[in-house]
């Protein structure tokens, strides 16, 4: 699987001049006008959190949530290079000019961006397998330092019926968020545990790895979404234009959290990240996604953005309900999603993607295995 490296060198490409930055500047404003608008009649108010999707990965109602649902604009010349990746620049590129000022992408751009790079499905196989890393942000006890805990999530979806999904799970440990909160650590005597207060029962984190384990699920609806189950026959059946879309996700929204008010557009930009990220769609999905979440209100870009694994891509944020605000970060040279950032309230929560294809490898299952059923 390494064609399926997510990571691009964003800057090996030449500036572009003035006449090619203005022609693609063009061409993503004429993209930008033939997606769908936004419809009318948003919906304002609170929002509940979403229902699980996966062991381990979902939001439970009441409680303190650990670990977030498993299922990034870049300034200066940055953001000419990505823009270059898909327009035509020249072979020989002329010196830079003080004239020549790079532009800046909007939040709409990027995803249009986005969208025209999506590539077609790379082969077939038997199982459409998702790694990912989940985690979040955590101060440690006394507050002087920032930990950042991680655990690493397969998911192996068989594309034969009657075959089981696995769930391939590791806790990975956490350690001191950024080099400041290192040297603090190692101030407070760099110790390997910490005990969380705040919670029924308290949390226990630990530097070392935990051990592997599996969860076996012979229902076919492990994956959900707003709590419908995403069936292969349900993704075949996903529009692959942004305004129909748009409608079978509002009503996925709807249907999810029933007579609770939302605002609706905030939904559907959440809904439709995690649609791209944690879902075997087809590519003409893929970009019809993110075309829809460049037609919705709210969005803003931001600057040069590096996903919590450390990789370049692109960031577009936006306000969820009160207190929430999510980033997500995608490479838009090959329209790949990177990750979601999600803060709300005082919890700062991640998933990331690093690979997700068709493969005809088995899955490499731990001794540690239990049934999601039982």
């Amino acid at each position: 699987m390494d064609d399926l490296i997510l990571i691009r060198d964003l800057y090996t490409a030449p500036p572009p001049t003035p006449e090619v930055l203005a022609d693609g500047r063009a061409r993503l404003a004429d993209a930008y006008a033939q997606a769908t608008p936004a419809s009318a009649g948003t919906r304002r108010g609170m929002r509940r959190p979403a229902p699980r999707a996966l062991p381990d990965g979902g939001r439970s109602r009441g409680r303190r949530r650990r670990w977030p649902l498993v299922g990034a604009t870049l300034a200066g010349a940055a953001a000419v290079t990505v823009a270059a990746t898909f327009l035509t620049a020249p072979s020989t590129p002329p010196a830079p000019s003080a004239s020549a000022v790079p532009a800046r992408l909007s939040a709409g751009e990027i995803l249009l961006a986005a969208a025209h790079s999506v590539t077609p499905a790379t082969g077939d196989g038997a199982y459409w397998m998702r790694d990912g890393v989940v985690g979040r942000y955590e101060r440690a006890p006394g507050g002087h330092y920032t930990l950042k805990t991680s655990r690493s999530v397969e998911l192996w979806l068989p594309k034969a019926a009657g075959r089981p999904t696995w769930v391939i799970r590791q806790d990975l440990g956490a350690h001191p968020a950024t080099p400041e909160d290192e040297t603090a650590w190692r101030a407070a005597g760099s110790p390997r545990t910490w005990t969380l207060s705040g919670g029924t029962p308290a949390v226990k984190l630990q530097a070392d790895p935990g051990e592997r384990d599996a969860v076996r699920d012979d229902s076919g609806k492990t994956l959900t979404l707003l709590g419908t189950p995403m069936t292969p026959a349900t993704l075949n059946a996903l529009p692959t234009t942004p305004d129909g879309l748009r409608h079978a996700l509002e009503r996925i929204v709807s249907k999810g959290y029933g007579k609770e008010r939302v605002d609706m557009n905030a939904q559907l930009f959440e809904t439709g990240v995690r649609l791209v990220m944690n879902f075997p769609t087809s590519p003409e999905v893929r970009a019809a996604t993110y075309r829809m979440l460049a037609a919705l209100p709210g969005a803003s870009a931001e600057s040069e953005a590096t996903d919590p694994l450390g990789r370049m891509g692109q960031a577009v944020s936006r306000p969820g309900g009160p207190g929430e605000r999510y980033r997500f970060v995608v490479d838009t040279a090959t329209g790949r999603p990177l990750a979601l950032e999600s803060t709300i309230g005082q919890d700062r929560l991640y998933e990331a993607i690093r690979t997700a294809a068709w493969t005809d490898a088995e899955p490499r299952l731990p001794a540690l295995r239990r049934d999601m059923n039982r």
